[in-house]
């Protein structure tokens, strides 16, 4: 059975509902690792994905790691008697020095000049050093009861998307916005897979900078945006113009971006004309470390209180423009005040009422220790 899998980044249950927009008998062995019972075209799909750093080519399965596992697999790719290669480990896995030494000896004695890579702490090789090296790079993913061994077919384009996130000409100076991978990552998971050629609509009511859209357009979909802030739109249509240059597939698709609220937004557009809305909101003031003492239960129960009555106003508005089953993905604040997590509770206990279907638990997104964490909603339109 041909197998591939893929190595996801930080977010790994995110990573995991945009792998299975993909493929949706996707599953996930472990951690951190989705597996698709198939080939598939890596290069191509490496760069659809925004949670996937890395696409694996799965050779055998095994109980037992013997080094004629790891011979055999890196064996085709040696080219005029030389290889470069490293091992990567995930999951219970473990390669020990004394394996290396003797799939050094094995390669010597075929008359094969072998340079390995070698990390710190036995920790997996990057996508960086994979591609600046041109590392063969053998995976080992220890499951609760065998291995999985490959090799690695294509890496996240780590330049890409550094261009797009610090090379666009109006940045998101505010520290913890969506950076352009998790963007894509919920735009891919309110998506249908045929994107490319039906070319949906998607909106965002809080654009702000652009973020969202850009990867909207990128996917093949057609963008409105709008945000309350003039100088968040003016900042949005700078980095869209931007984008349509560096990219010119996406010349031809159409996007707009307005000064707008979001709770009124539907008397700019036209009814059940948007497939699908991916959004950041207002999450909330923002509140430094230092500042945690204020950050009382009280104060933020009313800092939600605005939040609930923001959020529940703009699904209200959202039901006349959206289509028939189109799905929303969207950011709203946890607040962690050392005494419990606060939520916007109002908003998931009314969805019904509401016109909506929560498809899924919240998925969290933020670092481990942050006050105020994002997690993402999915909800459909009934």
């Amino acid at each position: 059975m041909k197998r591939t899998a893929f190595i996801f980044g930080r977010t790994p249950q995110l990573s995991l509902l945009e792998l299975q927009s993909f493929y949706p008998k996707a599953t996930s062995p472990i951690e951190g690792v989705g597996v698709v019972a198939s080939r598939v075209d890596a290069d191509a799909v490496v760069h659809l994905l925004g949670g996937t750093v890395k696409i694996v080519d799965v050779l055998s399965e095994s109980t037992e790691l013997g080094t004629e596992l790891f011979f055999s697999a890196l064996l085709p790719y040696v080219k005029n008697g030389h290889i470069t290669f490293g091992i990567s480990a995930y999951g219970a896995a473990r390669v020990s020095s004394s394996q290396l030494v003797i799939l050094k000896k094995e390669f010597t004695q075929r008359g094969i000049s072998a340079r390995y890579i070698e990390t710190k702490h036995n920790e997996a090789l990057s996508s960086v050093v994979i591609a600046k090296q041109e590392v063969v790079e053998l995976v080992v993913i220890g499951l609760p009861d065998t291995h999985l061994i490959g090799v690695t077919l294509a890496v996240q384009d780590f330049e890409d998307w550094n261009k797009r996130d610090f090379g666009r000409p109006a940045p998101d100076v505010k520290a913890g916005m969506l950076p352009p991978k998790v963007a894509r990552m919920i735009v891919n998971i309110a998506l249908p897979q045929d994107t490319h050629e039906h070319h949906p609509m998607v909106l965002d009511p809080f654009c702000g900078v652009g973020t969202v859209l850009g990867e909207a357009l990128l996917r093949g979909a057609n963008v409105t945006g709008s945000d309350l802030s003039e100088v968040a739109v003016a900042n949005s249509k700078k980095n869209l113009e931007w984008l349509r240059r560096e990219y010119p597939i996406i010349a031809p698709l159409y996007m707009s971006v307005m000064v707008a609220d979001a709770t009124h937004v539907s008397q700019l557009l036209t009814p059940e004309s948007i497939d699908a809305i991916v959004t950041e909101p207002y999450m909330g003031e923002t509140v430094e470390v230092k500042d945690i003492a204020k950050l009382t239960p009280e104060r933020v129960k009313n800092i939600l209180k605005g939040l609930e009555k923001l959020y529940i106003g703009a699904f209200k508005e959202w039901t006349k423009i959206l289509k028939p089953n189109a799905r929303i993905v969207m950011a709203m604040p946890a607040y962690d005040t050392g005494r419990g997590v606060l939520r916007v509770k109002k908003v998931v206990d009314r969805c019904e009422s509401l016109g909506y279907t929560l498809l899924t638990e919240p998925i969290e997104y933020g670092r481990p220790k942050a006050i105020v964490r994002r997690e993402f909603y999915i909800f459909q339109k009934n």
